[in-house]
């Protein structure tokens, strides 16, 4: 797969061509390494300058418009980056804030209490698992199990799995691998694409202008929906992470510290933010 870095003047000059830049990355992995708790994981400062800078820049060049689609919670990932004016969508993009962008998806409120109910049992059940525990973000429930040690991890996934067999089996949620965690979410026809559709035709809407140009930034399974929707709208998705993975995205860059460094290469192209 290309390096994003070794392309850069194929993607310096998509960038020259567009007035409007949707830019849209995820959090974990991405923008901030991954750490062994979720609570631990911090924006590089250097990354959330370049996203300042990024989304406050007057219209001398491409305009861009900045966001966050997260498996986090909206409110979490939305006070982890602390930036004003940006887009934040949590739960994998169940709830979108941001300019002209108030949303939250009706069929995941409506299946809200099953998760509350697989979350209690899931709390007192993973309590003799040591390393375990599960993070209830509203709409939905990721059980971590990176602190697991060896054949701990199928007991872990054994309780997940029993605790949410009756949900699953009636069709109101459904367990997804992550990495070292499991997403427990709401079992309908929404992920992280139909986010970033979501996005572009609310800020069509919004502003009477569309976007010439779509990102997106992710690092694991859940993202390739995302860089599947930006290259349908003839725009650029970019994993994060080893080579080897199979991804569809079109470039590739190996960490979070390099993804810093593109957005640094951006700033530098633009120049001067002269606001």
């Amino acid at each position: 797969m290309p390096h994003l870095l070794d392309h850069w003047p194929q993607v310096r000059q998509r960038l020259l061509q567009a007035k409007r830049v949707l830019l849209l990355s995820d959090y974990d992995g991405t923008l901030a390494p991954i750490v062994d708790r979720p609570e631990l994981a911090r924006l590089p400062p250097q990354t959330r300058d370049s996203l300042v800078e990024l989304s406050t820049r007057l219209p001398s060049g491409p305009e861009f418009l900045v966001g966050i689609i997260s498996a986090r919670s909206l409110e979490d990932v939305a006070s982890r980056v602390g930036i004003h004016g940006l887009i934040y969508a949590g739960n994998h993009g169940l709830a979108i804030q941001g300019p002209g962008l108030d949303f939250v998806h009706p069929e995941a409120l409506r299946i809200k209490d099953r998760l509350d109910q697989v979350y209690v049992r899931l709390k007192q059940e993973l309590a003799v698992h040591p390393g375990a525990f599960a993070e209830h973000k509203g709409l939905s429930l990721t059980v971590h199990y990176r602190l697991v040690l060896g054949e701990g991890v199928e007991a872990v996934k054994d309780t997940v799995e029993m605790a949410t067999l009756p949900y699953v089996e009636s069709g109101d949620l459904a367990v997804s691998p992550g990495k070292m965690a499991l997403e427990i979410r709401p079992n309908i026809p929404w992920d992280k694409g139909s986010a970033i559709s979501t996005i572009q035709a609310a800020l069509l809407e919004y502003s009477g202008t569309g976007v010439d140009l779509v990102m997106y930034l992710g690092d694991d399974l859940p993202d390739e929906p995302g860089f599947a929707a930006a290259q349908e709208a003839g725009g650029i998705g970019v994993f994060v992470g080893p080579t080897e993975q199979s991804t569809c995205a079109n470039y590739q860059l190996n960490s979070p510290q390099e993804v810093g460094q593109f957005l640094h290469l951006i700033q530098q192209f633009l120049g001067p933010n002269k606001r």
